[in-house]
């Protein structure tokens, strides 16, 4: 069973229990203040799709996941002084897609830039293919990456190499982004989305209320301090051995066949 929506320049489709929001804004991927708002609706829609296991985010073309922001966009947030409504919306954006209620993975090909790769730090994780570039750029323009790049980035690969990528403003190629951390996965070129999607299936072959529950402990318990964070953790487990996810993995073991999740 699959199902799909498409606009302007955002659209997705679910098969398998995998969902693939695909950002499609020739010829880079700019995310303009449409594209957001496109991308946040689409998000809305996967949410509330229960087949959805995993969710898989990619741009289209092939030259590029994203660039980031639309940059004809900055003279009129300049002009209007709406730099902080701006990044509240960002804010607003890549948070839903941080705390999204199933596994997340950026599939990167070409450029991942600026919000682009703010975008991506968003997802739980990320493959790249072997020709992308990875990097948040803004600094060339006076500005910085506050869409979230200055507090996941150094929650991803630690804080010296984030500041260093944030003061420097160059990029990363896709090996050495694989080699600090920033990158899950290596594709080859051009099967970036391939490989993101078959470890989207594998994700998605596991039972629904336990990727919910996982990925919820996770989410919030690395905003919490340890203590806090394992008292989460023990709810969530106490809650989770009395659901038909758990009773199915135990008995299918026990009798040695395939769950039937």
């Amino acid at each position: 069973m699959s199902s799909q929506s498409a606009r302007e320049f955002v659209h997705w489709r679910a098969e398998d229990g995998v969902a693939t929001l695909t950002v499609d804004r020739p010829p880079l991927n700019a995310l303009s203040y449409h594209a957001k708002e496109e991308i946040a609706a689409c998000l809305e829609e996967i949410a509330a799709d229960p087949a959805v296991r995993c969710l898989v985010v990619f741009g289209a073309g092939g030259r590029a996941f994203s660039v980031g922001s639309d940059i004809k966009e900055f003279p009129e947030v300049t002009a209007r002084r709406l730099g902080r409504q701006r990044a509240v919306h960002e804010h607003a954006l890549y948070n839903r897609l941080d705390f999204f209620p199933v596994p997340t993975i950026a599939a990167i090909e070409g450029h991942c830039l600026g919000g682009g790769l703010e975008l991506a730090l968003a997802c739980d994780l990320r493959v790249a293919g072997e020709t992308s570039y990875l990097g948040l750029p803004e600094v060339k323009l006076g500005v910085f990456p506050a869409g979230g790049g200055t507090e996941r980035l150094p929650r991803l690969i630690g804080e010296a190499l984030a500041r260093e990528l944030i003061y420097t403003g160059e990029p990363v190629d896709a090996r050495e982004a694989w080699r600090i951390g920033l990158v899950n996965r290596l594709a080859p070129a051009g099967q970036a989305l391939a490989t993101a999607r078959e470890l989207g299936r594998v994700i998605a072959a596991r039972p629904g209320a336990t990727l919910r529950t996982v990925k919820a402990v996770m989410d919030r318990g690395l905003a919490m301090d340890l203590l806090q964070a394992e008292q989460l953790a023990i709810q969530a487990i106490a809650e989770l051995f009395q659901s038909e996810a758990v009773r199915e993995g135990v008995a299918a073991f026990l009798e040695k066949r395939a769950p039937r999740f």
